[in-house]
């Protein structure tokens, strides 16, 4: 670490106003045009209620834009009446536990009314334009009608209901990854509504430096309107698709033949999630496998026949199939994911090959001590997956704001969830210490964290989730006072804006402490952050 300069970090830093309630007193109505609603409207629980209720925002009202003009309006009388708001319920998936401690008082931008869903010709290429609060329910079966794929719109955990560019903004991390690459890298073009209510439209040859940014950093710069992106074609559009379900005293095997494939190279067709839910009838973990070949049967079937029955393995289920780009994004894998007003909690970390077997062993079983202690969170479910790091990789690191470029062959999702308030600190406790296991060099393979920042929680140091690099760090700071200067999008781990704020002790932004009181606690945990562009 390098000492923190707090003079010159106060100095240079933009001091978060005091916000006002839009009930305040003092602060003007809102133009009559603007579509708001307050608390009493009927429709209000509806359009507030997100996937997960653990330490979710508290909405005071709802703007709900039809139009362009209309959100660049609300975003601008919000920010001049100073009152916080945020951008959200695509898929109302934005879970950071932050967003409960800072927003007792929020205002909710609606980007509902913005789902379309267009398909265009640009060069020779098929382009489709996607509106800022579609989900991926909306653009997948379009996308299977004309004939067409992208890398996210088949989705990691087959999550149909997550908001699309949310997904993005992180970088956007998919089941075609192998073969096309993340989701940012078949941007073209994203229009933005800034903190003021300007909208600027970013691509390579227009504010290109935002749209470097919006790249893997995007939650710190805007209220997304619209993505267009190219596509490529679905080469007849089925896809392989095998489930594997294995005994307890299997996984020894699995995992040593799954390091031993994931270290062999996968081919780019293949994506392979092992994971562990509970069976909440036998009342023990389950042990899978999913293994997913786009376009490519021979190559997934190759795989799925190394975990077959053998002297270390016993496999008590198989299926395979072949299913369409549709029915792979569909959500039929993990029924249930998409149900609303659960507790969600997530926790992540990464390896350049896969986890130690000794740690991911010690994980399954402290994952069926924690589940059978605590059966409220039965729902619980790690997943770790794996694909080609090499389209990734082949794109230059210096070209977006993405940092992890080659380095997350295999990532850990771990996400608690529970229906039971009483059990918050236990579930939140659990969840990170399984983070902490699989997060030691001995265990990942790496010397430091190295964290999706769409799978993040609140704890990690901001390199962690934007890169150790220097010059990342003076170019994000650099953006973030042109583009964000009076900080309204901090809240979605806030970018600093001053080089010194990358090295302070906990990787907060001035906002945040200030949010907060003060630091960070002795637990480590990030405090109140302001407003951002969210899942």
């Amino acid at each position: 670490m390098f000492p923190l300069k707090v003079g010159a970090f106060m100095a240079a830093i933009t001091i978060f106003p005091l916000f006002h309630s839009i009930f305040a007193e003092d602060a003007p109505n809102p133009p009559q045009a603007l579509a708001f609603h307050g608390s009493d409207w009927p429709d209000f629980d509806a359009h507030v209620r997100r996937w997960s209720s653990y330490s979710a925002p508290k909405f005071t009202g709802v703007f709900k834009p039809k139009t362009e003009d209309e959100l660049s309006q609300d975003v601008a009388y919000l920010a001049k009446t100073k009152q916080r708001f945020l951008a959200t319920k695509a898929g109302g998936h934005g879970n950071s536990p932050t967003l409960g401690t800072t927003y007792d008082e929020v205002v909710q931008v609606n980007m509902e009314n913005f789902r379309h869903v267009v398909f265009g010709k640009e060069g020779g290429e098929v382009t489709v334009t996607v509106g800022g609060g579609a989900r991926m329910q909306d653009i997948i079966p379009r996308l299977h009608a004309e004939g067409r794929e992208m890398s996210k719109f088949s989705p990691v955990g087959s999550f149909p209901c997550v908001g699309t560019h949310g997904v993005l903004l992180g970088g956007g991390m998919g089941r075609l990854m192998g073969k096309h690459g993340l989701m940012i890298d078949s941007l073209l073009r994203i229009k933005v509504a800034l903190w003021n209510g300007t909208i600027v439209e970013a691509s390579e040859t227009s504010h290109s430096d935002l749209f470097w940014g919006m790249r893997g950093a995007g939650h710190n710069f805007g209220v997304v309107i619209e993505s267009t992106f190219k596509t490529y074609p679905d080469e007849g559009g089925m896809h392989y698709n095998a489930d594997m379900v294995f005994t307890d005293n299997s996984i020894d095997g699995v995992l040593e033949t799954a390091k031993e494939v994931i270290e062999a190279g996968l081919d780019p067709s293949v994506f392979l999630i092992l994971g562990y839910l509970f069976d909440a009838t036998a009342m023990k973990p389950v042990l899978f496998i999913n293994i997913v070949s786009a376009h490519d049967t021979e190559a997934g079937k190759s795989v799925s026949a190394k975990f077959a029955s053998s002297a270390s393995i016993t496999r008590t289920h198989f299926n395979e199939t072949l299913i369409t780009f549709a029915e792979l994004g569909s959500g039929a894998a993990l029924p249930g994911v998409c149900a609303n007003s659960l507790s969600q909690d997530l926790y992540t970390a990464s390896s350049p090959s896969l986890f130690s077997p000794e740690s991911m062993k010690a994980v399954y079983a402290s994952y069926s001590s924690f589940v059978s202690a605590n059966p409220a969170a039965n729902r619980s479910i790690l997943l770790f997956e794996a694909a080609s790091p090499h389209v990734i990789a082949s794109v230059p690191d210096e070209s977006t704001a993405y940092p992890h470029r080659g380095k997350m062959i295999t990532n850990a999702i771990i996400q608690v969830t529970w229906d039971d308030e009483s059990l918050n600190e236990v579930a939140d406790g659990w969840g990170r210490e399984t983070r902490n296991v699989l997060a030691k060099p001995e265990n990942s393979g790496y010397e430091k964290l190295y964290a999706y920042i769409n799978y993040a929680n609140r704890d990690e140091p901001l390199q962690a989730l934007f890169g150790y690099e220097e010059w990342r760090w003076e170019r994000l700071s650099k953006l973030k006072r042109e583009y964000d200067p009076e900080g309204y999008f901090d809240g979605y781990h806030g970018i600093p804006r001053v080089v010194e704020g990358w090295t302070s002790s906990t990787g907060q932004t001035e906002g945040q402490r200030q949010g907060a009181g003060g630091g960070g606690g002795d637990d480590g945990r990030l405090p109140k952050t302001t407003p951002h562009e969210e899942l």
